[in-house]
């Protein structure tokens, strides 16, 4: 196998300003919710951006038990980069990630990052 595909295999992403911004628990389900969005996507199945995952999947998959990830959603919805429905009968939950809004959050930690370091000089 080579180093390319090792990073692209079976990973979670967590970008670090994230895990500043927001805690650890958050990037992880990001991270989660980002590689499904990125499946969804490739075989032209979201819903108007949105996308499913079960509480169990993401469970298995993360670690995150169904209330730490209740957690980082809520935190995640109301920074406005993550919008949560329940479709279909049995509900279903379906996220759809606003990248606006995290490119939004991502700058303004590069920035704040950049200020504390202009701070300690």
């Amino acid at each position: 196998m080579e180093n390319a595909n090792i990073i692209q295999s079976n990973f979670i992403i967590a970008n670090r300003n994230i895990i500043n911004k927001f805690g650890i628990n958050s990037a992880i389900m990001l991270g989660e919710l980002y590689g499904r969005y990125n499946y969804f996507k490739k075989r032209n199945q979201l819903k108007n951006g949105f996308f499913f995952a079960t509480k169990d999947s993401i469970e298995s998959n993360t670690k995150l038990t169904p209330y730490k990830q209740r957690k980082a959603s809520s935190i995640l919805e109301s920074a406005n980069i993550l919008e949560i429905k329940y479709i279909d009968i049995p509900p279903k939950t379906y996220y759809k990630i606003n990248e606006i809004n995290l490119m939004k959050a991502l700058k303004s930690s590069v920035g704040d990052e950049m200020t504390d370091k202009k701070t300690m000089r």
